[in-house]
């Protein structure tokens, strides 16, 4: 048995300024038997390679645990993943800033201009520019590998052409779709806010829908918009389609593949819910993902053959 260590050396995305002389930061992991030191800033400037990705300061973590030979003289990417490495730092470092953010506002009424979100990864997490990652066992040379994330900006012939005859003719993406489109970027990182978003996507393409769409073709519709939880507003829109959610598509491909679509849409208030009315959910791994995916096929299915997206 030996002591493996791992080190992340994060190039932070906002400058760090730090009001007094901190001492370092201790998390034992019960569960999982790691150990999680955040270390004091240490006041060195990132290299010139997280520095030319835009890194300001600099903030390193230090996870150890106890393990054997084996496992430590073998240790790898995907050994760190297996014993939680990974995970716990992330968590930690989420944690950590979460609770600064909070007992900031306590004491000082201050509004963080940062963003806070958790990320099952640390690189993905916003507050992180660059991270590189070194590891040793009992004493061996360190080894490194970089850890950094960082999303190209892909535009394709068609979404250019369309976003300058949309600019051209001042359409306006509507509120639904953003909201969606913001859970989709959230749904990894932060589910419980992706789950609220899907929901409210959801719940405003439904009113849109009647309120826009249907009310064209009968009145009615239009006062139905205004009032009803999401069970009582499906029903409405059931109604003025002539038929459930996703009902044209079936005999098209699996039909248990729209069943499960249907029944995501149904719980997910339900779920929203018990995040809102109870303070907390267990979310179950990959819901948040389904769900919005579910919402984003089910509002293109809402207004398919309308003039509204």
């Amino acid at each position: 048995m030996g002591w493996l260590e791992v080190t992340f050396k994060i190039g932070l995305a906002h400058p760090l300024l730090m009001m007094h002389a901190p001492r370092g930061a201790l998390v034992a992991v019960s569960d999982t038997g790691n150990t999680v030191y955040v270390e004091p800033p240490d006041h060195l400037a990132p290299t010139e390679y997280q520095k030319s990705l835009g890194a300001f300061d600099r903030l390193t973590l230090r996870v150890r645990r106890e393990c054997t030979d084996q496992e430590g003289q073998n240790a790898a990417l995907a050994e760190f993943q297996k014993l939680q490495i990974l995970s716990d730092a992330a968590r930690v470092l989420w944690l950590f800033f979460e609770t600064v953010r909070e007992s900031d506002f306590r004491e000082n009424k201050s509004l963080a201009g940062y963003p806070v979100a958790r990320a099952e990864e640390i690189q993905n997490n916003a507050l992180v520019r660059t991270c590189d990652l070194e590891w040793s066992y009992d004493g061996a040379p360190p080894r490194t590998v970089p850890l950094s994330s960082h999303p190209a900006i892909q535009i394709t012939e068609n979404a250019w052409n369309e976003a300058g005859c949309r600019l051209a003719a001042q359409e306006k993406i509507l509120p639904y779709v953003s909201y969606a489109l913001d859970a989709a970027y959230l749904a990894e990182s932060d589910p419980v806010r992706a789950i609220i978003m899907a929901c409210s996507a959801w719940e405003t393409a439904l009113r849109y829908y009647l309120a826009n769409v249907a009310a064209s073709r009968d009145p009615a519709y239009r006062i139905a918009s205004r009032g009803g939880n999401i069970p009582r507003l499906c029903e409405f829109v059931k109604a003025a389609k002539g038929g459930d959610l996703f009902f044209e598509d079936y005999g098209k491909g699996s039909d248990a593949h729209y069943n499960r679509q249907r029944e995501c849409i149904r719980q997910l208030p339900k779920l929203r819910n018990k995040l809102l009315h109870e303070g907390g959910a267990a979310i179950p791994e990959g819901a948040a993902v389904d769900a919005v995916l579910t919402v984003l096929n089910a509002i293109e299915w809402l207004f398919a053959g309308t003039a509204s997206p």
